[in-house]
């Protein structure tokens, strides 16, 4: 009797000790990181001049789709609000600035702050970039679209100002190194603006003039 009790007992164990495995197993994956998300700005001419914006690298075996654009494994993509400075229609932009802080040669003057990002995460980040109103404005500008979206994923509560050197004063506070972030460097003809928002979004190519 007492070989049999053991035997059950040690059988009930073998099962937990299998169960417990199997449910951290099933938290991992479901917490594994997929990506990494920076917010960044860069300072033109301080204080008025400058610019926010999001970017993304793959940190994955597979491609993963970031809005409405797909990103290959250690790559990397960034999107923004835009305005005066593109002819193609005011609202986001896709590679404009992995194409035009690196062409410029700007991009060591990056102030960012990053964070990797699970699956769940990533599809959050997906649906806030379809639907957002694709249109800028003073009072919703490259920083209002770059700090919203980077609070909408990463639960942090960023608020913005008009002025860019108050957005990179913020993410300075956040944490936020300059010269810290290198971006995959995008082709021109991987440069996009998304026309509409929701089911309407879609991609299209820009114009020479608006990634001049």
């Amino acid at each position: 009797m007492k070989k049999f009790l053991a035997i059950i007992l040690t059988l009930a164990m073998v099962v937990s000790v299998s169960t417990v495995a199997f449910a951290q197993t099933e938290t991992e994956t479901a917490e594994e990181t997929v990506a990494t998300i920076s917010l960044c700005s860069n300072i033109y001419v301080w204080p008025v001049s400058g610019h926010t914006w999001i970017y993304v690298h793959n940190n994955s075996d597979e491609p993963i789709q970031v809005g409405h654009y797909e990103v290959l494994p250690d790559q990397g993509m960034s999107v923004g609000a835009f305005s005066f400075s593109v002819n193609d229609g005011w609202g986001l932009y896709y590679n404009m600035e992995c194409y035009k802080e690196n062409e410029k040669d700007r991009a060591h003057k990056v102030r960012s702050v990053s964070e990797e990002i699970n699956a769940e995460q990533l599809a959050i980040l997906n649906d806030n970039l379809i639907n957002y109103p694709n249109y800028w404005g003073f009072v919703n500008n490259c920083a209002t679209f770059s700090f919203s979206i980077w609070n909408s994923v990463t639960g942090d509560h960023y608020f913005s100002l008009l002025i860019p050197a108050i957005s990179d004063f913020m993410i300075m506070c956040g944490g936020g190194k300059k010269g810290t972030l290198k971006m995959y460097q995008q082709p021109r003809d991987q440069v996009f603006r998304q026309v509409g928002f929701g089911e309407k979004a879609h991609l299209e190519p820009v114009s020479d003039y608006s990634a001049s």
